[in-house]
């Protein structure tokens, strides 16, 4: 872009001197000299307009590019300057009228509800250590709503307040590596049995070649007394790990989450695989999400869920 601006200024001013010297000639008398210098401005002018939208067409092109990877989980690696005010998308924003459980349960709901997230990160400082470090606070809501049941209850709701660092990595491919602090509960008191948190401290990067997003996390879970433990045999479904492979184009992405506790002898894990497709190129995603495992919501974090999910996605 700094090219083109320089190219433009050049130009003018080897536009001003010829013009002066043709105006000198026609001055002078020297009729044919200044039609020939006024001859070649206007050939001049003709090639930079068609240069200059050589180059808007290209640039276009480049915008193209890049909007087709600003995608939902590229929003996890964010390039853009600071904006004191600006509060972001983080994590998928979704909402799935039809979100249907294949598995049996012995819970008086129905197996057909709504499901939905919420999820938003705000920047609050940055290049504390000198390493051009960003410091976010983020907040991720999902919700399983009882939409086709009597008065239409929320089943469970899961809140995910985080506090985390990122820190960028000036490669091509290896993007930047984050530690976060992440709570999550269900916002259930203890008196009905029902209350589920745990706290994690957590290490994540992502790789980004072509279109391929590679999205590696572990995490360690900050122990809890025997009497505050709520879920004691989380880590047992959920595991220490997550893994999140993504392609994206610029009308659709495929993105799989892989989680497992990695032991041989009662195995315990989840698959979620993301389908999206990019309706009207407006940024409002047909999404249909699968879900197969354990702890998709923390109130069945012991309970094995398959669940296929249906309804639209904003990326914005």
């Amino acid at each position: 872009m700094n090219k083109f601006f320089l190219l433009i200024i050049f130009s003018i001013l080897l536009y001003a001197n010829d013009l002066q010297r043709a105006l000198e000639y026609e001055q002078k008398g020297n009729f044919k000299e200044a039609m020939q210098i006024y001859k070649k401005l206007a050939l001049k002018e003709q090639n930079l307009s068609i240069d200059t939208n050589t180059t808007l067409v290209k640039n276009d092109s480049n915008l193209t590019k890049q909007n087709s990877q600003t995608n939902i989980l590229t929003n996890y690696i964010e390039m853009g300057k600071f904006n004191s005010f600006g509060i972001k998308t983080y994590k998928m924003n979704y909402f799935l009228p039809l979100a249907y459980n294949f598995a049996s349960t012995n819970q008086d709901y129905n197996k057909m509800e709504a499901k939905f997230q919420i999820s938003i990160k705000k920047r609050l400082f940055e290049n504390l250590l000198g390493l051009n470090e960003k410091y976010y606070i983020a907040y991720t809501q999902t919700s399983w709503w009882q939409l086709y049941n009597h008065s239409s209850p929320f089943r469970e709701t899961n809140y995910q307040p985080e506090f985390f660092i990122d820190f960028p990595q000036n490669n091509e491919i290896f993007k930047n590596l984050r530690l976060g602090l992440l709570h999550e509960s269900n916002g259930q008191g203890d008196e009905n049995l029902k209350s589920r948190s745990w706290n994690r401290i957590y290490l994540s990067s992502s790789f980004l070649y072509d279109n391929f997003l590679f999205t590696p996390r572990i995490w360690y879970r900050i122990p809890e007394s025997k009497n505050n433990d709520d879920n004691p045999a989380i880590i047992h479904y959920m595991g220490n790990f997550d893994i999140n492979l993504t392609y994206f184009d610029k009308k659709f992405f495929v993105n799989t989450l892989i989680r497992n506790n990695l032991k041989f002898s009662n195995n315990k894990g989840a698959l979620q695989i993301d389908l999206g497709y990019d309706l009207f190129n407006n940024g409002v995603y047909w999404y249909l999400q699968y879900f197969n495992g354990y702890g998709e919501s923390l109130i069945d974090f012991n309970k094995k869920v398959q669940r296929l999910s249906s309804g639209f996605l904003i990326s914005y």
